[in-house]
């Protein structure tokens, strides 16, 4: 008898236990289908679709360039001079400017015809120029090809010249700007050139 009762007491617990579920599970999902309700005194604006008024006085200038700190030069001014390369200042140390040997072996002449000759120590070439305010750009130079020594400085002087984009006259020097921000060549006057 014990056992008969102990069964229908399992019976009915499991039943129970099954009902309970039933209604739990039952619950739930009528709580998903029904719409939460907001609460009280909440109300949700919807962004504003305005465009952003720009700052005043905010205009971005472009940085100055080295042309344009420079004093415009003509033609007439430097053409139809043998200019011999003097010395260098280079922009990663510009405490130092480096001294050329020999200038008189290294030399640039620009003529009217938008022509220029240089001197590259054993080596010479010719090529085309423009010339614009201060903005100078050398054309491709023919030039020889010989083994000038050790001693010279023709390579770092053939590798500066194409890469030049500014001139400018300082105390009555020309003063050529290399690639490099900050490089520049310095060139004396060394007389009259012929074409």
């Amino acid at each position: 008898m014990k056992i008969k009762t102990a069964s229908i007491g399992m019976v009915l617990l499991l039943t129970i236990g099954v009902i309970i579920a039933a209604s739990f599970s039952l619950g739930c999902t009528e709580q998903e289908k029904t719409p939460a309700e907001p609460a009280e005194n909440t109300s949700v604006k919807p962004a504003e679709n305005t465009p952003a008024e720009p700052a005043e006085n905010t205009s971005i200038e472009p940085a100055e360039t080295t042309t344009q700190k420079l004093e415009p030069i003509s033609a007439g001014d430097v053409t139809g001079i043998k200019w011999q390369w003097a010395s260098f200042q280079d922009s990663d140390s510009p405490e130092t400017q480096v001294m050329v040997p020999h200038p008189e072996n290294y030399t640039l002449t620009l003529f009217p015809d938008g022509t220029y000759h240089i001197k590259a120590d054993c080596n010479s070439g010719s090529g085309t120029y423009t010339l614009e305010g201060n903005d100078l750009t050398l054309g491709p130079a023919t030039i020889t090809l010989m083994a000038c020594g050790p001693e010279s400085m023709d390579g770092e002087y053939l590798s500066l010249l194409p890469t030049v984009e500014a001139a400018a006259l300082e105390d009555g020097q020309l003063v050529l700007y290399p690639g490099n921000e900050g490089d520049r060549m310095f060139f004396t006057n060394g007389g009259k050139a012929e074409q």
